[in-house]
């Protein structure tokens, strides 16, 4: 699609037993979502994909 483009994005987590952290950058290096650490359970998860689900969106030029 003329104008659109797909943003590679990177999403590291430490997982643990009880709680991880989670960060997500772009290909070019730009923090998109600052380190944070959620729960291992059903609202910890939640978070996470509340996190990432704004990165989702399709950016057009």
């Amino acid at each position: 699609m003329k104008g659109r483009y797909n943003l590679m994005i990177y999403v590291g987590i430490d997982i643990a037993k009880l709680n991880h952290f989670a960060a997500a950058i772009s290909s070019d290096g730009e923090i998109l979502i600052e380190p944070f650490k959620f729960s291992n359970n059903y609202d910890g998860f939640y978070l996470l994909l509340s996190h990432l689900a704004p990165l989702t969106r399709t950016v057009s030029s």
